[in-house]
């Protein structure tokens, strides 16, 4: 994010120059263009064969210097803008890296006999996931994948979504409704009620709208009362000619971004009613290396002293990564911070006292006679006293 923002800083103050040299040009260009109508319409007063008079001739060469100068000076602008340009180009490799080849030395592993199926196999669930069947179905055929579940549900709640981003809430209402029951401490139902209420005012008229609300709303009306209020209220600016509404009503009133803020929540509540991932394994891969890449770049660069090259595995990440709540939660290794070693059923996670956590092999180690001091804080136990972490 840092780095988007880097460049938009560069790209903005091109954006602006561009279009203050532009309104600059157009307005001296338009001012030479009348003073050339203005000259042109004067000589055509003149008979045919007439010499131009002193003042004439004087006009024209000093609109002839003018356009001469203007020229200039539009050149000099335009070399100074394509070097603001620039900028903007050594800004974007400035921030950010064309090669990751470093980071992923074996990204061509992807490609062997073991993990090419697999790829494969991700691919398709995933174009299925998104609800894109056709596609995957000629991904299969003409990469001879095996079969590959379909998804079907899930390629059910994408059409939904989609519906929803196009400002039509139906097909997402039915599937509702047939989970009303697992659906009763959602807010969904009545968002998507709320929507429906909204676009039958703007299609058939407050009317209808109001006949909607007093059906469904009142079902709503304990654990929604603020947001129910503020949508009856909305009604009131759906009618023809009504003034422009306040900005707290403004987003109810806007299809398009009540669309999408419906879809990302019927998406996030229908996979937590179905006990599915919101993110296909393709997806949560790429989320997790897009998060990830830039700090291993940073990392691979330092890694060059003898004692620490032995942290960069091929089937491990040197650092804890954060995926954010869309991202997944997974589980770590354990990796001894006193050896350096990564933990083992022989050699597993013990926690001290005081909560500090080692291996057993340095608490081995660390154990002089009957006390053991931990190595970050200055409280002492007896080695008996640590007690062995499972991961589950």
């Amino acid at each position: 994010m840092d780095s988007c923002l880097g460049v938009e800083q560069d790209l903005d103050k091109a954006t602006t120059k561009f279009t203050g040299i532009h309104d600059h040009t157009n307005k001296i260009l338009q001012d030479l263009l009348t003073q050339v109508e203005n000259i042109k319409q004067e000589i055509a007063k003149q008979p045919e064969n007439e010499q131009l008079s002193e003042d004439q001739a004087l006009l024209v060469s000093e609109l002839a210097a003018t356009l001469k100068q203007t020229v200039f000076q539009m050149s000099t602008e335009h070399r100074e803008l394509h070097a603001t340009v620039s900028r903007v180009g050594k800004s974007i490799d400035r921030h950010f890296i064309a090669d990751y080849a470093t980071v992923a030395p074996k990204a061509e592993s992807f490609c062997s006999e073991t993990n090419r199926p697999i790829m494969e196999q991700a691919i398709a669930q995933h174009l299925y996931r998104q609800g894109l069947e056709d596609v995957g179905d000629v991904f299969v055929g003409e990469a001879h994948i095996p079969p590959v579940e379909r998804t079907c549900t899930f390629a059910q709640l994408q059409r939904c979504a989609a519906a929803l981003s196009d400002g039509d809430p139906a097909p997402a209402l039915q599937w509702a409704e047939k989970r009303a029951q697992e659906l009763a401490h959602s807010p969904l139902p009545f968002t998507l009620h709320r929507m429906q209420a909204l676009k039958l005012a703007r299609e058939q008229g407050v009317v209808s709208a109001i006949e909607y609300v007093r059906k469904e709303f009142p079902a709503y009306a304990s654990r929604h009362e603020r947001q129910l209020q503020a949508a009856v209220c909305a009604l009131a600016w759906c009618t023809p000619g009504a003034p422009t509404p306040p900005a707290n009503y403004a987003h109810l009133l806007d299809p398009k971004a009540l669309g999408a803020e419906a879809a990302e929540l019927f998406i996030r509540e229908s996979c937590a009613v179905l006990r599915l991932a919101a993110l296909s394994p393709l997806a949560g891969a790429v989320v997790a290396g897009a998060r990830v890449l830039p700090a291993l770049h940073d990392i691979r660069a330092k890694m060059s002293h003898p004692n620490v090259i032995a942290a960069w595995a091929d089937d491990e990440l040197p650092l804890e990564v954060e995926l954010g709540e869309d991202g997944g939660g997974y589980h770590s290794v354990f990796a001894c911070p006193i050896l350096r070693q990564q933990a083992s059923e022989l050699n597993p996670p013990m926690r001290l006292l005081c909560g500090h956590v080692i291996s057993r092999d340095a608490l081995n180690k660390l154990a002089m006679g009957v006390k053991l001091k931990c190595p970050y804080c200055p409280m002492e136990q007896s080695p008996a006293e640590a007690r062995q972490i499972y991961f589950s």
